[in-house]
């Protein structure tokens, strides 16, 4: 019996004891002062300097959203806009320029000139009084055929003779017989002259280089005062 009670006893001690520590404990906490510490705002710079707390992305993920982002035409589309039109602007221009400027960029001495051929002399002599013969003339020179300019230089005497009613012209009449038409005018020996020429380069087909056909020429334009313009 006694040792029931003394174990009865123990058992009885053990919860209240544990209760009364730990209410001890909590009311020991309770009942502490709070010490207070103030913010150091300097501190907390130095260990924060240099954090980012903002949600912005790493470089490198940044650069493959970068990659990854599709290509803006705008720019180019921009661009190949401009350009046509001012390339529909430059043609233009150039097709003005080249039709005022008669088929042509350059000047009229420049352009490369058509060589007369037989039929354009055929068509200048069957039609002599109305034919146009300086662009004829200076096509000649620009080629180089001597002989022909000369030819077509006789024939412009002829044409300005026949205008003025000094001779008669007719395709089938020889040089003589104009010849013989102008004896005792003043110009006589003048179209002696330069007919005995015609004949020795054209129907002789004697050769003359440039620098004798320029002298040959300055007697054909003492006939045409005005009438030939030289190249």
């Amino acid at each position: 019996m006694p040792r029931i009670l003394f174990i009865f006893f123990i058992l009885l001690q053990m919860p209240v004891g544990k209760g009364v520590s730990a209410q001890s404990s909590q009311e020991k906490y309770l009942q502490e002062n709070i010490e207070i510490h103030s913010f150091d705002d300097k501190k907390y710079k130095e260990l924060t300097e240099g954090i980012d707390f903002t949600d912005e992305e790493l470089p490198e993920k940044k650069e493959n959203k970068k990659e990854q982002k599709p290509q803006n035409f705008e720019g180019v589309g921009a661009f190949l806009k401009f350009f046509f039109i001012a390339l529909g602007i430059g043609i233009l221009i150039f097709f003005l320029v080249k039709t005022l400027m008669n088929d042509s960029l350059f000047s009229p001495r420049d352009k490369k000139l058509k060589p007369v051929t037989q039929v354009d002399l055929e068509k200048i002599e069957n039609n002599l009084e109305e034919a146009e013969l300086n662009d004829p003339i200076q096509r000649a020179i620009a080629a180089g055929d001597y002989p022909l300019a000369v030819r077509l230089y006789y024939l412009a005497v002829l044409q300005d003779l026949s205008l003025n009613k000094k001779i008669k012209w007719k395709k089938d009449k020889t040089n003589g017989e104009y010849l013989r038409e102008l004896a005792g005018t003043p110009i006589f020996k003048n179209a002696q002259e330069i007919t005995l020429i015609f004949e020795r380069v054209w129907y002789g087909q004697v050769e003359i280089n440039k620098s004798e056909f320029l002298e040959i020429q300055k007697l054909f334009l003492k006939m045409l005062p005005n009438k030939i313009t030289v190249a």
